[in-house]
C-alpha cells in the first residue's frame, strides 16, 4: 500500500489540476513501485512501463495544413 497510496494521490492531483509535468512524474513513480513490488513478490516478469507508441501506428491525427 505504501508503495502506491502517495504515487496514487499525486497522480489525482495533477488530473484534477491538468499538470502535465506532475501527471509524468507521478506516474513515472507509481510505475517504479509497481514494478519494484513484482520484483519483491517474485513477480519480476511482470513489468510496468510507460506506452511508447500510439493505440493506433498507422494512423496520423495531426491536423491538416491549409
Amino acid at each position: 500500500a505504501s508503495v502506491r497510496k502517495q504515487p496514487m494521490t499525486d497522480l489525482g492531483q495533477a488530473i484534477r489540476s491538468q499538470d502535465a509535468t506532475k501527471f509524468a512524474a507521478a506516474y513515472d513513480q507509481l510505475t517504479a513501485g509497481c514494478n519494484v513490488c513484482h520484483q519483491a513478490a517474485g513477480r519480476g516478469m511482470i513489468v510496468i512501463k510507460k506506452p511508447n507508441a500510439s493505440s493506433y501506428p498507422d494512423q496520423d491525427f495531426s491536423p491538416i495544413k491549409p
